[in-house]
């Protein structure tokens, strides 16, 4: 195999151009990942009604299908089921205006906020149940005890499944470009396409996301070790 060497040179800059994008989507996901399944664990762990359920089927139903079904259901089917309610509702809304970055961030949302609820039940389970004990004891409200108590240290014991979920989604923004969104692999596609040049242009992805990754396992790191603090409040009350 021949290797266009100043193709990778020319084609790595075009390439990295489109790293915000990449991030912007992973940063996004995760947001929307986190609140999901921080509210799910909390639902599974007190048993609420209807909604423990409700969040077990959906972790059930979420896990057992592919990625790239839920990205077909979302960027697919979903947008003809809306327009045709849409317009029995009479409503005049087009939904095919959307622009498909939303659909990208729902679809990659879905399978991380499933992975956050894990890890956030297992935090949950990693904390001594007395300190929310003495929490109420000392007055303080439900809301207050999880907040400034059980929280940071349910976040810490689940940061290096987090750290994971994050780095897994990183590299699942490479699906975004099925959703007609380009980022980095999307435009390395558009670039080797043109040329014929499929492995420089996807070498040039393979660098840039290690280097990413490293990153940013190195922030999650270094932040894993500044609560640290927390870890040992988690084993001394155990």
């Amino acid at each position: 195999m021949n290797i266009d060497y100043s193709f990778i040179v020319s084609a790595l800059p075009k390439i990295a151009a489109f790293l915000p994008v990449t991030l912007k989507l992973t940063v996004v996901a995760f947001a929307v990942a986190f609140a999901a399944g921080l509210l799910m664990a909390l639902a599974i762990n007190r048993r609420i009604k209807v909604l423990s359920p409700l969040c077990r089927i959906y972790m059930s139903l979420i896990r057992g299908t592919p990625m790239l079904l839920q990205i077909y259901v979302i960027y697919n089917l979903a947008p003809y089921a809306a327009a045709a309610f849409i317009e029995k509702a009479g409503l005049d809304i087009n939904v095919y205006d959307i622009d498909p970055v939303w659909y990208a961030y729902i679809a990659l949302s879905l399978t991380a906020s499933v992975s956050v609820a894990e890890a956030v039940r297992a935090g949950m389970q990693s904390v001594h149940q007395g300190q929310r004990e003495a929490g109420l004891s000392m007055g303080m409200s439900e809301s207050a005890v999880f907040i400034h108590i059980l929280f940071p240290q349910v976040i810490c014991a689940a940061m290096p499944v987090i750290g994971n979920i994050v780095v897994d989604l990183i590299k699942a923004t490479s699906l975004a470009f099925m959703m007609s969104v380009t980022e980095i692999t999307g435009e390395a596609k558009i670039l080797g396409g043109d040329v014929l040049r499929y492995f420089e242009a996807y070498l040039c992805v393979f660098v840039i996301y290690i280097v990413v990754i490293a990153v940013v396992e190195k922030m999650m790191h270094l932040l894993e070790n500044r609560m640290s603090v927390y870890r040992r409040g988690v084993h001394s009350s155990t």
